[in-house]
């Protein structure tokens, strides 16, 4: 931090009170963005202490606490022995030396997880409010100190616990594989008839394609920033394939272009076995009109390859009337019929 730059505190250097608002504050600086970058770097140093009880202001950008606590540097005054006594991860990049302010102001937390460092011999992998409980009696004691552990170098590896992902969906996975083929039902009543079948008969090929599991994507919840990423990595698998395999119309398209985007890093595909048997059995069906009112048809240049000319008709037609060919057009029976 440049402290010759920093409005901020050059003002609480000299401020009579041991608590600031955030509205005083932006009296000093009234550029939200310098504001903002300002806070941080002096709650970085543990200059400003953010009051949590006294809430955000609701800036969904970059939020900022209502109240700060001032502890200015000159007050403190640690001996590095005091730091060297704690466990050696908790100083072995020198950020505590470097930043003591932070040391005063979280010496409890830091003494308690320097004491289960030192005597724990617990090597179970946990999620982090989990842990946090185990060694805090606090399950939410680690969250306010995630930037603190993050400085110092302190990983969940080192704590041996993992992120409980965003967005747990419902999946039946019946054995867990570092490679894997995972199929992503739009559908809830798809998704179960086929764990249904995984489950009771030992299923494991689908329309001739071998799959590892079945995941119940939720419509429209799959697509949610960082959502089926944050669940992916849970698997913790080195290489999955997933198949999609949804309704035939303008929406359920959608979701899947949504879900390649949101998701791009991971390897899904569409499950075109599953779209030709729906479009099999449609043909002499007169289709519900879809309640999509949105008048977009998506753009499906790279998918219509994938089918035959006259199923690329089908499709073609299906989205220019805005029909809607359902997922549940694959009953049990036919489910039945075609899993092994």
């Amino acid at each position: 931090m440049d402290k010759s730059t920093n409005l901020l505190y050059k003002s609480l250097q000299k401020y009579p009170r041991k608590k600031v608002t955030l509205e005083e504050l932006s009296r000093i600086c009234s550029d939200y963005g310098r504001l903002a970058k300002q806070i941080e770097e002096l709650t970085n140093r543990g200059i400003l202490i953010p009051i949590k009880s006294s809430k955000t202001n609701g800036n969904l950008k970059t939020p900022l606490y209502m109240k700060y606590k001032i502890c200015m540097e000159e007050t403190v005054q640690i001996p590095p022995d005091e730091i060297y006594a704690l466990h050696p991860r908790l100083s072995a990049n020198g950020y505590l030396l470097r930043n003591r302010l932070q040391y005063v102001n979280n010496r409890d937390f830091l003494h308690r997880l320097s004491d289960w460092l030192t005597h724990n011999t617990d090597s179970n992998m946990m999620s982090r409010r989990e842990r946090s409980f185990v060694i805090f009696g606090d399950e939410k004691e680690l969250d306010c100190h995630l930037r603190l552990l993050e400085c110092m170098g302190i990983t969940g590896d080192t704590l041996n616990f993992y992120e409980t992902p965003e967005q747990c969906f419902s999946d039946y996975i019946p054995v867990r594989k570092n490679q894997m083929t995972l199929l992503i039902c739009e559908n809830k009543d798809i998704w179960f008839n086929i764990r249904r079948l995984m489950y009771e008969s030992g299923a494991c090929f689908l329309f001739e394609s071998q799959i590892d599991g079945v995941i119940f994507g939720q419509g429209n919840d799959i697509t949610g920033k960082g959502k089926f990423n944050s669940y992916a990595r849970y698997l913790g698998a080195d290489e999955i394939n997933f198949l999609y395999c949804g309704d035939i119309d303008r929406a359920g398209f959608d979701i899947f272009l949504r879900l390649c985007k949101t998701a791009k890093g991971l390897h899904i595909r569409l499950f075109t076995p599953a779209y030709k048997k729906m479009l099999e059995l449609s043909r002499d069906i007169q289709l519900p009109d879809s309640d999509d009112g949105r008048c977009i048809i998506p753009e499906i240049s790279e998918i219509l390859p994938l089918f035959r000319a006259c199923e690329q008709k089908q499709i073609t037609r299906i989205l220019k009337d805005n029909k809607r060919l359902p997922q549940e057009i694959l009953s049990y029976p036919v489910l039945a019929d075609n899993m092994r």
